[in-house]
């Protein structure tokens, strides 16, 4: 097994699907994709044996001062994990490697949002230092924290 953390061009965007399902979630899936090609998200996967196994973005403007700062703090968007390969250890890698890439960029923050009630992303988070919270707040999903790390 040949595992490694590649860089998503937008041409392989689909192979997302592998992951989560972007037909059913076509609204968030175009938004995505649009980002991808402004340049305003780079997204990285967790490969193994060129399957794709995880996915991670980091987000440069999201309209919000909360999550994003120009040049210095970014956001950290959608970390999934496919379900049969949780609990070993690939979430923390791909965290690990979004914080490598936003402090080489230069940024000195990073931000991610999280359910409430998602407490394995909460500890994961916690543990991979976002352990500042910014602010407690709600939608139409419900109550989710937004986190904050020095980089």
């Amino acid at each position: 097994m040949c595992s490694s953390i590649i860089e998503l061009k937008p041409e392989d965007f689909n192979k997302c699907s592998a992951i989560w399902d972007v037909r059913k979630q076509s609204a968030l899936a175009e938004k995505f994709y649009d980002e991808l090609l402004s340049g305003n998200r780079r997204t990285y996967i967790f490969t193994d044996d060129n399957n794709y196994i995880a996915e991670i973005s980091l987000v440069y403007d999201m309209n919000d001062s909360d999550y994003t700062i120009p040049n210095q703090r970014a956001y950290v968007s959608h970390l999934i994990v496919k379900s049969e390969c949780r609990e070993k250890g690939i979430g923390r890698q791909m965290v690990d490697y979004i914080c490598k890439v936003a402090a080489e960029e230069g940024y000195q923050e990073l931000s991610i949002g999280v359910d409430l009630d998602n407490y394995p992303a909460i500890k994961l988070y916690s543990d991979a230092g976002f352990n500042k919270i910014i602010k407690a707040d709600a939608d139409q999903q419900g109550t989710y924290l937004k986190l904050m790390k020095k980089i």
